[in-house]
């Protein structure tokens, strides 16, 4: 049974693995922004800018940050 540890109330992975799905969840979230991002400027703006940011940019800033943080730690 893998030991589950918390960092401020987020998942910490303790593995390889979990390290692994971390990565994959940064990824669609930089896919997703980047998508976003660049139908709302070149083909049709569906979103506010201010929801925009909250909902895309400031999520995927933050995933991105956690998981190089969790990598630097726990390479």
């Amino acid at each position: 049974m893998p030991k589950i540890l918390f960092f401020e109330g987020i998942f910490v992975p303790t593995n390889q693995e979990e390290l692994k799905t971390w990565r994959i969840a940064t990824l669609v979230m930089v896919t997703l922004a980047a998508a976003v991002f660049l139908v709302q400027r070149f083909v049709v703006q569906f979103f506010d800018v201010v929801f925009e940011i909250c909902i895309f940019y400031i999520p995927t800033f933050t995933i991105v940050g956690l998981w190089l943080y969790f990598r630097t730690r726990f390479n």
